[in-house]
């Protein structure tokens, strides 16, 4: 009887000390920055397709919730989600900051500044600098690819291809409420 009681309270000790040291890590985990899941989101300036100037992302990061979706005008899977992210930027393009980058890995200015005009497109687009920087920095390996950062600036979701219409109203609904 003596040694169920010793083994239960070693057992239970063990548990309390695994618990804490997962809270530990996790609340670690919000504070580091990486361009994963769970981390805060790295920062950047980066320029308007138009010409508008820089956007300094590392300011926003942790004032207002983020979506920065990876893409090129080629690209099917992106094209398939834009008209989506239209819809997305209408609704919350007021609490959320968009951040349309077309790294240009592939694609051309004239190209990608047709296919906007062309489908009407509203939302802020950002070119990457010629050595892919932002896309090194976030590790962006497909296209599309999507990270969608909270008020906090943490990332809470980074999804890659094609979003559907409920994936992302779902995760903007994350983002943009408190």
């Amino acid at each position: 009887m003596k040694r169920t009681v010793v083994s239960v309270l070693a057992l239970l000790l063990l548990l309390g000390v695994a618990i804490y040291w997962n809270t530990r890590e996790g609340a670690k985990t919000a504070r580091e920055v990486r361009a994963e899941e769970g981390y805060r989101a790295p920062g950047f300036t980066i320029e308007a397709l138009d010409g508008g100037g820089v956007l300094d992302v590392g300011a926003l990061i942790g004032q207002k919730p983020i979506f920065i979706n990876f893409w090129e005008s080629w690209c099917p899977p992106c094209r398939a989600e834009m008209p989506y992210l239209q819809k997305a930027y209408e609704e919350y393009g007021q609490d959320v900051v968009f951040v349309m980058i077309n790294p240009m890995t592939s694609d051309t200015l004239a190209n990608a500044k047709a296919f906007l005009a062309e489908e009407r497109y509203t939302f802020p687009v950002y070119l990457d600098d010629k050595d892919g920087s932002v896309m090194r920095l976030y590790r962006v390996g497909a296209f599309p690819t999507s990270f969608f950062i909270d008020r906090s600036g943490v990332i809470i979701a980074r999804h890659m291809g094609a979003m559907s219409e409920e994936v992302v109203e779902t995760l903007m609904k994350k983002i943009a409420r408190p």
